[in-house]
């Protein structure tokens, strides 16, 4: 039997990076670089979180809303390692492959860009690029995706519903 459209599409989908769909949800739309990565990781790593979950995150996007703070990307980033490295019952100082894994998300971000600051992170020029935090987008979600790697038997988000 053949495959419909939409069945393609979501096989398509199934199988992208993580920066590839961040730069799905990020580029050529409204959504900042917080709700891209949010809804991106999401699916890339099907945790299935709620609408109330992304309505927390989208306020981090453009430096927690005001360019003064810390990147909306990179601390969704950090947010999704800590769901996904926290064990129920422990406390964060019983983490270490989250502390590990944000502390190398982190060096990345200060080596590679030299800030986590929204404000200057949007003054870098990035050859190729008019908006420099698509490619900082990209360049963090193809880091996260290296430090925190999609488990293995994990299944596709079901986008038929």
């Amino acid at each position: 039997m053949a495959q419909t459209s939409k069945e393609q599409q979501i096989e398509k989908m199934g199988k992208l990076k993580l920066y590839e769909l961040v730069n799905h949800y990020h580029v050529g739309t409204e959504l900042t670089c917080a709700e891209a990565v949010f809804k991106a990781c999401n699916e890339y790593y099907n945790l299935n979180l709620s609408e109330e979950t992304r309505k927390m995150f989208s306020v981090m996007g453009l430096g927690m809303q005001t360019e003064q703070s810390c990147c909306g990307a990179f601390t969704v980033a950090v947010g999704i390692i800590g769901l996904m490295t926290a064990k129920e019952g422990h406390t964060d100082i019983d983490n270490m492959e989250g502390y590990e894994k944000i502390s190398e998300l982190t060096s990345y971000m200060l080596g590679t860009f030299g800030t986590l600051h929204c404000v200057e992170l949007q003054k870098l020029e990035v050859v190729g690029c008019e908006n420099p935090c698509h490619a900082i987008v990209e360049a963090l979600a193809k880091n996260l995706e290296e430090i925190l790697p999609l488990a293995s038997g994990a299944a596709t988000k079901d986008l038929l519903n």
